[in-house]
């Protein structure tokens, strides 16, 4: 029923129509939420679906993030479970994530609509170890640090970046990050927690007696300390981003839709549902029923945002580290390498195959390695030979080991004298060996090993072979060239072209002795995103 108002006001007559409480039609909005958050917008939703003043209409999905993430930036592969005019994401980080996938797909990228809650990320100990080990700092010699899984967890994204910015910049900087990376989650592949809760229930005591931290969420302590778990945060300067749980639109002429559903969200009302999960409010100030669990006070610092380059150069090391190693060596054997490396008494030959083969020796045994040798004539008129094809290092043969097999051949290995340099042809050769056997799951690439330029007559140029590594080369299973040259005579620019044409690198070493410190320093094939820049000795 409505009420009809009639006002004169100086000669003119205004009407004016109010209706009674409720309305005729409720606006809708679907939101697709982290699961961190979504049961408390669903409990917000329900008392806005309840107000009849409200006028509004809430559905609230739940999907993690990282698919999320994956689908606002257009790939196809990433299926929500709904239709949804509003995305919420645990962390800003994500933004990039998408923006990323939406440069490769041709999506526009999502921008951050408005904030919905946020959560500290602190350092967590189990009760009973370093009572006494002080404040966490990143380069503490009394903590070893540990992490989520960054490409699945937003906390373990967050405390990645953090540790980048910390080791600082240049090669030393890289050197330290390499290090954290590898101190973060010792142990084999497949051991990183997939998020905050299994990665405290695992904490454990370790092994050379630092006390063991993991980053995660408040949310994520308050959980489990309610569920009765001996852990306790860790007093800590350094500065790390919180999750901010941030709003993204989808839905065309839902933004006011949105901003009512956020009011609610943002009123003491919604404040207390956030509280209910363990969460804070948008504007981080603590909330007593989850610091009165924690400990954790104050407001949640909101540290500066990582430029996009930062978090995915800190993203790619942390994929190296973490994938298998699946690479063909592809050493020289042409005459040149029968001279001497000075100081050494040895020759280039007899050091680059013992360098490798030690090098080889620090890899885990689920590494797949295979070797070629390379000059002209090795094999009819080819220039290369095959001495051990690729497997597991620790899978056995007819005579023992395949990493025995690869020292017998590395061993063996002598320079012919008359041979020239068969390059072009050989890495042709060996990066369609290494493309045809890929593994989704490793680190697919050749090691080419030199110390001159191609000189084989009757073989491809460097134009044809460049031809063909961009055009056989697939984005979507990479395998790449990575070359090191060595020796006054080597052709580095060549190799840098040939390497660059499959998103490899190339580099110089002084002598070949350095090889074994490239794999020992930094895993430098598997950790430095540039291998120019990985330290070297």
């Amino acid at each position: 029923m409505s009420v009809v108002v009639l006002i004169v006001v100086a000669g003119s007559f205004a009407v004016f129509s109010s209706r009674e409480a409720g309305c005729e039609a409720k606006a809708s909005l679907s939101v697709m939420a982290d699961p961190a958050v979504a049961p408390a917008l669903t409990a917000v939703a329900g008392r806005v679906n309840q107000d009849e003043d409200a006028c509004l209409s809430v559905i609230v999905n739940t999907a993690p993030s990282a698919v999320s993430a994956m689908a606002l930036g257009g790939d196809r592969s990433a299926v929500l479970p709904a239709r949804a005019d509003a995305v919420i994401l645990d962390s800003s980080l994500w933004l990039d994530v998408a923006a990323r996938t939406a440069a490769r797909t041709g999506a526009v990228p999502p921008r951050r609509f408005a904030g919905v809650a946020s959560s500290p990320v602190t350092f967590v100990r189990a009760k009973g170890t370093g009572g006494d080990a002080g404040s966490f700092a990143w380069r503490s010699p009394r903590f070893s640090l540990r992490l989520t899984d960054p490409q699945r967890d937003a906390s373990g994204m967050i405390t990645l970046v953090a540790a980048r910015g910390a080791a600082g910049a240049g090669e030393q900087g890289q050197a330290g990050f390499a290090g954290m990376l590898r101190g973060a989650q010792p142990g084999e592949r497949g051991n990183v927690a997939a998020d905050p809760e299994s990665g405290l229930t695992s904490l454990r005591p370790d092994e050379n007696g630092k006390v063991p931290v993991l980053a995660v969420p408040e949310q994520a302590l308050w959980r489990r300390l309610r569920a009765g778990d001996a852990l306790t945060a860790v007093p800590s300067a350094e500065q790390v981003a919180p999750l901010d749980f941030p709003l993204v639109m989808t839905g065309k002429g839902k933004d006011g839709q949105a901003r009512r559903f956020l009011a609610a969200v943002g009123s003491p009302a919604g404040a207390a549902e956030l509280a209910k999960v363990g969460l804070r409010a948008a504007d981080g100030r603590s909330a007593a029923g989850v610091s009165a669990v924690t400990g954790l006070g104050g407001t949640a610092a909101a540290a500066p945002a990582p430029r996009p380059e930062v978090l995915f150069e800190a993203l790619e090391m942390w994929q190296r580290m973490h994938l298998g190693t699946r690479m063909l060596a592809l050493i020289d054997v042409s005459g040149s390498m029968n001279e001497q490396v000075p100081g050494s008494g040895r020759t280039r030959m007899a050091v680059t195959a013992g360098e490798v083969s030690g090098g080889m020796a620090l890899l885990p045994d689920d590494a797949e390695v295979g070797v070629w040798s390379f000059s002209t004539g090795m094999n009819g008129r080819l220039p290369y030979r095959e001495l051990s094809a690729i497997s597991r290092l620790g899978g056995l043969r007819d005579d023992g080991t395949q990493r025995a097999a690869l020292q017998r051949a590395l061993g063996g290995m002598r320079a012919k004298p008359d041979g020239d340099t068969g390059l072009y042809d050989s890495v042709l050769a060996a990066f369609r060996s290494v493309k045809a056997g890929y593994r989704g799951d490793m680190l697919n690439f050749v090691l080419v090993l030199t110390d001159g330029r191609n000189d084989f007559e009757g073989g491809i140029g460097e134009g044809e072979l460049l031809a063909a590594l961009k055009k056989e080369y697939d984005p979507a299973r990479p395998v790449q060239v990575i070359g090191m040259g060595f020796g006054p005579g080597v052709d580095l620019g060549a190799l840098e072209r040939v390497s660059g044409a499959t998103g490899g690198a190339a580099y110089q070493i002084r002598d070949p002795r350095q090889i074994r410190e490239l794999f020992r320093r930094s895993a430098a094939l598997r950790v430095c995103d540039d291998p120019r820049s990985c330290p070297a000795g």
